[in-house]
């Protein structure tokens, strides 16, 4: 997640992506995706790996479905906040970036930009690793996954070491990999050299094994999130060219939403399911009510906290909730009152940390 903004506008007739809004909306998928997927009964997603089964569960089960269908529907589709996430990491970059004339040298935007992140990351899995010892004793070897964590080299499998990292922490180790192909690869290049990324990179992922340990490192690292990135590049090149109305929005918004389950139903149609999730998200930011989008523009801008934090309340939340015998939307309601909670709590923490990181940034 980056702290980069784009322009905001709460005009629904804006040629600027409301940013803060769509982060609102990342978010609240991404927490109760992680947190539903982990309830009893859950339908598992497809998100690092295909697998059939998985679809032939969300089959079954929407054949005879139950009250606890908004649940089952996050659990299974809501790690596509992630995506919404890198498509505006990349739409900042191209805003900031893109037209300036300013040299920008690739060594120090690489460490300007792992700092940024380290400094967010940091925060929270440290947070996590104490709270973790109450449940686990660590290892001696804990160090090492520490510093593979933070390193950000864990995506790569290069280090055998766990970082007991059971969380969103992953994210960090792919962004890391994303700002060095921006810089490196698709800085002031054609939208041909962006296009030709994606296809590749698509490629790549049809001709490997849908549910194979290939799969997995592929969509852990950058390969597998080019598509959603790539589309934020271009997005934020183009989008003053892209002028509709609400209407459009409405019927876009429609059959992304028809797009993005159908495409979830087969192997190769999946890899191209990013592209109506964005889709989606950006109609949605000019389709919401200004009563709507102000609440959720607030939680946008506390998003990076949130994301840091919350596996903290997961954990204590699903515990709570099986001590207490919740019912499935108390359990829920809980965990996300209380992420948002801690969340704006920890965000004068992730200021404070950025600040120090950007200091070494100057040096």
């Amino acid at each position: 997640m980056s702290h980069q903004s784009a322009v905001s506008s709460d005009s629904s007739g804006s040629i600027n992506l409301n940013s803060q809004v769509l982060r609102g909306l990342a978010i609240l998928s991404i927490i109760l995706h992680n947190y539903t997927h982990w309830m009893h009964g859950a339908i598992f997603e497809n998100e690092f790996t295909y697998q059939a089964w998985h679809v032939s569960k969300l089959l079954n089960y929407l054949s005879h479905t139950d009250g606890r269908l908004p649940l089952q529907l996050f659990s299974f589709f809501g790690h596509y906040g992630v995506v919404i996430f890198v498509f505006l990491s990349a739409y900042g970059l191209e805003k900031k970036y893109g037209r300036t004339t300013k040299e920008i040298r690739p060594l120090p935007f690489i460490w300007t930009h792992y700092l940024k992140l380290l400094s967010m990351c940091i925060v929270g899995y440290a947070a996590y690793l104490l709270l973790n010892a109450l449940y686990e004793s660590y290892p001696p070897t804990l160090i090492y996954g520490i510093l593979s964590q933070l390193s950000m080299l864990s995506n790569l499998n290069i280090f055998s070491h766990n970082t007991y990292a059971s969380g969103p922490y992953w994210y960090f180790g792919i962004m890391l990999q994303l700002y060095v192909v921006y810089r490196l690869l698709l800085f002031r290049r054609s939208w041909g050299v962006i296009v030709g990324a994606i296809l590749v990179c698509s490629i790549a992922q049809a001709f490997v094994i849908p549910d194979g340990a290939t799969m997995t490192w592929l969509r852990n690292n950058f390969v597998g999130s080019i598509l959603p990135f790539g589309l934020g590049l271009l997005y934020a090149r183009y989008e003053e060219d892209i002028q509709l109305s609400k209407t459009a929005y409405g019927i876009i918004a429609l059959v992304s939403v028809a797009l993005i389950f159908v495409t979830s139903l087969s192997f190769l149609p999946w890899i191209t399911t990013p592209i109506f999730a964005c889709a989606l998200g950006i109609s949605c930011t000019q389709l919401l009510p200004q009563s709507v989008n102000k609440p959720l523009a607030w939680v946008g801008g506390i998003s990076a906290a949130i994301f840091v934090s919350h596996p903290i309340v997961r954990q204590l939340g699903l515990a709570l909730a099986e001590k207490l015998h919740f019912s499935p939307y108390q359990s829920v309601v809980t965990f996300l009152i209380s992420a948002l909670l801690l969340g704006a709590l920890f965000q004068p923490i992730l200021n404070r940390s950025s600040k120090l990181f950007m200091k070494l940034a100057k040096h």
